[in-house]
């Protein structure tokens, strides 16, 4: 994409990102064990409550439905029956300390600014922490604050209720493992081939964001559960080994694709549906002898271009060698070296509270929303006190689900409730005339809870559209009298939230995303320095070179982690248009030296054969990037540097043009360096 090409940041490309989020769907990523586990922690306790006349494991079954929706953030680590413990304990303790407030304003206030800070600082453990600190905060304002009864015997009754609905949810998260302990290891791992076979037809766009953060996110991301996977095991595991190789061989085939795109070739054929077979015989839907049948003829294929020497037939021989072995791997005809299993660390309470003492700064992002989220939902309870009955608690709870650490999330998680609420609100008021009896409409409930947790892990506002056509029935369900309010008040009720959250986001101490992008680029910028000066060093034959996929990685998560809070703060409500412009462009100009770097990076071994004069162009390029607003060397010296080819179409030709690109990339970047703000 050219500089002058990407868009300024204004409302058309914030609407833009918006957009896409809430029409996001991806069949891949639907989360069929939480949905199981939310709908079965939820029915069984309800059915059990009808039949045995206790109406107290409703509140079992509430804990059970609002612990699994916390759980979604990261289904099937390690972590996760840690993570569920914890907050079924404070869960428990939050719905008894609300009974206990319910019946006085200021104490019920005082009770949620504790709450607040408590549940906010859980961030400080990470993402799936911080999501799971939700539920602790629905148990004090859902389940405590609104219960009829106030006294020490109800806050007993109903806390362990919730409790027994934890307990129930870890029985359910130890059988409804889909895939065993490495199944999401398997469905990590496909889905690194499925992103590479996207990368291969994707195309620039203005205003869309690069595919290569899509690519990099899913191998880091399979990196991370197989590490996780190994350290839980009993012991070494072939299937997480193989994995490992895999993604490994994934990484590897995305460079070389990469390079390909980088110097125009051609896609090799059938690439496409051999990354895709390999995808579907990870997660067992690909015939054996299917596998083994295109093995044979990438196999064939490289074979008889195994003569030419020109690069871009390197480039196509490499991907399909790296295609061949990952078949092999897939079909089972190779078996990969077990790996000697780690021990697992020492677990000390020093290091278990290190996180949260490191969050005790009014500088931390994790302590400023803590903080904010106390006074924003402690706010939220004074208007859930003067709400009409008996939905007030829709009040604090919508700011709880809107507020967010950064303002721009804020904004964004407001126009999926607001938008996914007012839909599902009219789909379940249509769906009540139909629902007579207690009987469908228990059946609604859980069609529309289902679906709502099967795509609640990657597209928030259609899970809401769900949930809040559901909560029609549920609240008929639960109170036969109810009258049409249940979907004016629920409505009135989420804009009160909505507003409270965008309120408090923007005004309390808000942290925008765009402030921290000028550190993000720098960082960036360093991590990309190494690694050319790595990549140059190999194509120049050093002996020494520097650790080259270690590297690659590193210059990958920077660049990963710079665009992704990009299009983030693309989303914020203010900041200069300008700056924001520079940014954006600086990180397409260090994707675009990203690119260039893997392409010669691949063509590296026939380059150093004939040992080119790298060293002048090598040091200064480096050292240009290192600090990408500096106006020496300029780009006419570096370009001066570059071996001149001499005609003949030898590797050469192909370095000359490669330096070419990386020092366009150079000046691309600087013009955008110099219209960047420092912090």
């Amino acid at each position: 994409m050219d500089a002058e090409a990407l868009p300024a940041p204004g409302w058309g490309t914030r609407a833009r990102l918006l957009a896409a989020d809430l029409v996001a769907f991806d069949p891949k990523r639907l989360g069929w064990a939480l949905a199981l586990r939310t709908t079965i922690g939820l029915a069984v306790p309800l059915l059990l409550a009808r039949l045995l006349g206790w109406p107290s494991l409703v509140w079992t079954a509430l804990g059970a439905f609002l612990l699994a929706i916390g759980d979604c953030t990261d289904d099937g680590d390690r972590a996760q029956p840690l993570r569920i413990a914890v907050a079924t304990a404070l869960g428990s303790l939050a719905v008894a300390t609300g009974v206990l407030a319910g019946g006085n304003l200021a104490i019920a206030v005082a009770g949620m600014m504790v709450w607040g800070v408590v549940t906010g600082m859980m961030g400080a453990y990470g993402n799936a922490f911080a999501t799971m600190a939700l539920p602790v905060a629905w148990a004090y304002v859902e389940l405590g604050l609104p219960a009829a009864r106030h006294s020490p015997q109800d806050a007993l009754l109903l806390g362990g209720a919730f409790g027994l609905g934890g307990l129930f949810l870890l029985l359910l998260t130890s059988v409804l493992r889909i895939g065993g302990t490495f199944g999401p290891v398997r469905a990590q791992t496909a889905a690194c081939y499925r992103e590479i076979a996207r990368y291969l037809e994707a195309a620039p766009a203005p205003g869309a964001p690069p595919p290569e953060p899509r690519v990099r996110g899913a191998i880091a991301e399979a990196r991370r559960r197989v590490a996780e996977a190994r350290q839980s095991a009993a012991g070494a595991s072939r299937v997480n080994q193989r994995a490992l190789v895999l993604i490994e061989i994934a990484d590897r085939l995305y460079s070389v694709i990469g390079a390909m795109r980088e110097t125009g070739a051609p896609p090799v054929p059938g690439c496409k549906d051999a990354l895709l077979a390999v995808a579907h015989g990870i997660g067992g839907r690909e015939d054996r002898a299917a596998l083994r049948r295109l093995r044979a003829g990438i196999e064939m294929e490289a074979r008889e271009g195994a003569g030419a020497a020109a690069a871009p037939d390197l480039l196509r021989r490499r991907v399909l060698n790296e295609l061949g072995h990952a078949l092999a791997l897939v079909a089972e005809d190779e078996m990969p070296a077990l790996a000697a299993p780690s021990a697992p660390p020492a677990a000390r309470l020093s290091a278990a509270i290190a996180p949260l003492r490191a969050n005790l700064d009014r500088n931390s992002a994790v302590a400023r929303h803590a903080l904010r989220f106390a006074v924003v939902t402690s706010a939220a309870v004074v208007a859930f006190w003067v709400f009409p009955k008996p939905f007030g608690y829709w009040v604090p709870l919508t700011a709880t689900v809107v507020l967010k650490p950064y303002a721009g999330m804020t904004l964004a998680r407001a126009v999926q409730r607001a938008l996914g609420t007012s839909a599902g609100i009219v789909l379940g008021l249509a769906l009540i005339p139909f629902l007579v009896s207690a009987g469908p409409q228990f059946v609604a409930v859980l069609v529309l809870f289902f679906a709502m947790a099967l795509v609640l892990p990657f597209n928030y506002g259609l899970a809401i559209v769900f949930l809040s056509a559901g909560i029609v029935p549920f609240e008929h369900l639960l109170r036969p009298d109810i009258g049409a309010a249940v979907g004016t008040d629920r409505l009135a009720a989420t804009v009160i939230g909505v507003a409270l959250a965008l309120i408090g986001g923007h005004v309390l101490w808000p942290t925008f995303e765009r402030r921290g992008l000028p550190a993000l680029l720098r960082a960036a910028t360093t991590a990309t320095a190494d690694y050319a000066d790595a990549v140059l060093a190999t194509v120049e034959g050093d002996p020494a070179a520097a650790d080259m996929q270690g590297g690659r990685r590193r210059a990958g998560l920077a660049l990963s982690n710079l665009q992704a809070g990009v299009q983030r703060a693309l989303t914020e409500i203010g900041g200069d248009p300008g700056a924001m412009t520079a940014i954006l462009r600086a990180s397409t100009a260090l994707q675009r030296i990203s690119n260039a770097l893997n392409a010669l990076l691949q063509t590296a071994p026939a380059i150093a054969a004939a040992h080119p004069p790298l060293g002048p162009f090598r040091v200064a390029f480096a050292a240009a990037l290192a600090d990408g607003a500096a106006r020496d060397p300029s780009v006419a010296v570096l370009r001066a540097a570059i071996p001149q080819p001499p005609g003949d179409g030898s590797g050469d030709a192909v370095l000359a043009r490669a330096l070419d690109r990386l020092t366009s990339g150079l000046e691309m970047l600087r013009a955008a360096a110099a219209a960047t703000p420092e912090p």
